[in-house]
């Protein structure tokens, strides 16, 4: 039971596109929800770039995205690009979409948007925020791998 409802509601939350506002209190703990995952991920990882032939395909992906982090980082985001001084150029139409737990695609290496890592938070210095398209990744750039990914974090807006 508690499944379908969750899924309902996540079918609820995409159809919509639209994120219900957060008290500033209820903001600040998602976001230590999420530094916290990403500290469980670098150290439960950090063999990766020790033992790489460990990841397989029965390797667990990092739950790094929950529906509510994912709400409040396309709020942010959505207020940054809102206000038309937004210059997040160079990103283009990705060749292939990035999966979870897999390589980062060399061709997509383009420098993250200042103006977007202003209202994000801070990652771990073997982690980096990247943009595949209208796609928002963490890279582990030890392991030069994908660890999660956000999809459509830009919304409508046409990266150029």
């Amino acid at each position: 039971m508690k499944k379908a409802i969750a899924i309902g509601m996540l079918g609820l939350a995409l159809v919509s596109n639209r994120a219900a506002a957060q008290t500033a209190g209820e903001q600040a703990q998602i976001l230590r929800d999420f530094e916290r995952s990403v500290v469980e991920y670098t150290q439960r990882h950090q063999c990766l770039a020790l033992f790489p032939e460990a990841l397989n395909a029965a390797t667990p992906a990092p739950k790094i995205f929950t529906l509510p982090v994912a709400m409040v980082f396309r709020q942010r985001i959505g207020r940054v690009l809102a206000g038309g001084d937004a210059a997040i150029g160079g990103v283009g139409v990705p060749s292939h979409r990035a999966m979870v737990l897999q390589p980062f695609p060399t061709n997509e290496l383009y420098d993250f948007p200042p103006v977007l890592a202003g209202v994000l938070p801070e990652l771990p210095p073997t982690l980096e925020y990247r943009l595949i398209g209208n796609d928002l990744v963490i890279r582990d750039t030890a392991g030069d791998l994908v660890i999660a990914v956000l999809r459509d974090a830009l919304g409508s807006y046409t990266t150029r």
